[in-house]
């Protein structure tokens, strides 16, 4: 069965109406045929590099427009991308490089230190690397004068439905990141479906400064406007009275956020005079559960929000709730399936269904579901087994389909919208020469949604600051990994067997932080 090219959300619009604003970028503006002559100036370059079907393309980039460029330019001539976090530090980022095996690496000049070091390692995959607003080198080139050698027109390469199109890399409960594959119907359809839930056309517009690596943002924003022949409007970085005033200045009609974006913008001091002038058809917010505090402040001033679910193995979205006046908004749920070819359930330990309102272990099923794990079949097949998408959070459903999120039957831990597994900390306090035992958790904040808790025990006769540990794990970790909170103890809980035992534990520092 043919599929369908992810580079088509742009390619199709340029037929339709290629003088449409497609991308804003800090208020420079790019119409659908200018960026499809940029899209193709990439394919064209990496064909000419070498590059050929079903290769890997690693962007380690911050948000700036060419990173559309990348992403589509990859996908369209056939070749896999592979957005890459840019927090992630050396050792991270030479994991993922050596997993993925990509032949191209690309950077900006701002963030370069890190994957020049990786790309001056021996024994590793990338040939070639292009660097945005930086120089040139032996296989280094700079991205403007590469590109701009090449034509400015190139077809779509045809794509079976269960070509590789991305992969994405989230965090493992082994202490390495997992590498999701993804598919050109895995995310044309999920695309596909959230416009369809949006009612999205070619005169909405979306204000968002979400990290472009994140699935979230590759297809809930850029996906869900951009096949409709929508626009979107990207800021480097957020800030709140630069977004408020982007959404008054291009008459923004949607916002796609997290909560500790929405907690920015409501707080702003100008937010009730922007909230007279902005009108927004519809909000939304996913990536971790939005406090009620939030989502009733936001709701007074601003378009109600509707809360959804994802998660990057399903590319990402799964549930969201009602537009506003098309159904009811249930607060504390994120919704229902947005279309009914994504089918649910909640399991339990035997994979059989739970009865309406029992906790269980969410199931999908449906075209969003990822083909696998890169280089990792045996977790691929413990993950999708028996036909279905187990997620490890812990969900209930109420009568009207509704679903809510209980806890996670893993231990991660959601910090404004990232992905943290607890062992990968663990794994690296061990590495500290004053560590006995190292446990890590996760603590609910309003603002963050959780914040991180290192639990330690000290070897004998050894001495540790809390600063010093927290600057040990920064200077190692992704800072969005670091612990905020250190707790030293004599000794952690175990169980009867020695086993370091961390319900105990979790009731210990909830009941110090005064959450019962």
């Amino acid at each position: 069965m043919k599929g369908v090219n992810v580079a088509s959300y742009v390619e199709n619009s340029v037929h339709a109406h290629p003088e449409r604003t497609a991308v804003i970028f800090e208020d420079e503006t790019w119409t659908y045929r200018q960026l499809d002559a940029e899209i193709n100036r990439i394919a064209n370059g990496l064909v000419a590099m070498g590059v050929e079907k079903g290769d890997r393309v690693s962007l380690f980039l911050p948000n700036c427009v060419e990173f559309f460029f990348w992403y589509f330019g990859v996908m369209k001539m056939g070749a896999v991308v592979n957005p890459i976090n840019v927090m992630f530090k050396e050792k991270e980022l030479d994991y993922v490089v050596r997993d993925c095996t990509p032949k191209v690496l690309v950077t900006s000049e701002t963030i370069a230190s890190v994957p020049l070091n990786v790309f001056n390692k021996p024994n590793h995959s990338v040939e070639k690397m292009v660097i945005v607003g930086g120089g040139e080198g032996d296989n280094i080139m700079r991205h403007d004068t590469w590109a701009g050698r090449y034509p400015n027109t190139f077809n779509a390469v045809d794509v079976e439905k269960d070509d590789l199109a991305a992969i994405l890399y989230t965090s493992g409960t082994t202490g390495q990141p997992k590498g999701v594959m993804l598919s050109h119907m895995n995310l044309w359809s999920n695309a596909r479906h959230c416009a369809d839930w949006a009612e999205t056309t070619y005169h909405d517009l979306s204000v968002c400064a979400l990290p472009l690596f994140h699935s979230y943002a590759l297809t809930h924003v850029v996906g869900e406007l951009l096949i409709e022949g929508g626009a979107v409007c990207w800021l480097e970085r957020f800030e709140p009275g630069s977004f408020l005033e982007a959404m008054a200045k291009y008459k923004a009609t949607a916002c796609h956020c997290v909560a500790t974006i929405y907690y920015a913008l409501v707080s702003h001091p100008k937010a009730d005079d922007y909230a007279r002038e902005i009108n927004l058809r519809y909000c939304v917010t996913g990536a971790a559960v939005t406090p009620e505090p939030i989502l009733r402040a936001w709701n007074e001033k601003f378009t109600p929000l509707s809360e959804g679910y994802g998660l990057t193995e399903a590319a990402p979205v799964v549930f969201m709730n009602p537009l506003p006046g098309k159904g009811e908004q249930k607060v504390m749920s994120c919704g229902v399936p947005i279309v009914p070819e994504i089918e649910v359930a909640a399991f339990d330990e035997n994979d059989k269904e739970v009865p309406i309102g029992e906790v269980g272990e969410l199931v999908i099923k449906g075209p969003c579901v990822m083909l696998g794990y890169w280089n990792k079949p045996e977790e691929t097949a413990e993950t999708l087994r028996n036909g279905w998408l187990h997620t490890g959070d812990l969900v209930c459903f109420d009568e009207d389909g509704y679903c809510y999120v209980k806890d996670r039957k893993k231990d991660m831990i959601v910090r404004a919208a990232y992905n943290i597994f607890p062992k990968e900390i663990e794994d690296h306090l061990y590495t500290h020469p004053a560590i006995a035992e190292a446990q890590v958790i996760g603590v609910p904040d309003l603002i963050k949604g959780e914040e991180v808790v290192a639990c330690i025990a000290l070897k004998e006769g050894k001495k540790l600051t809390e600063e010093e540990l927290i600057t040990f794990c920064r200077e190692n970790l992704a800072s969005y990994k670091a612990p905020k909170f250190i707790h030293i103890f004599g000794t952690l809980p175990k169980t009867v067997t020695g086993k370091l035992e961390k319900v105990t534990l979790r009731e210990i520092v909830l009941k110090e932080f005064g959450i019962e």
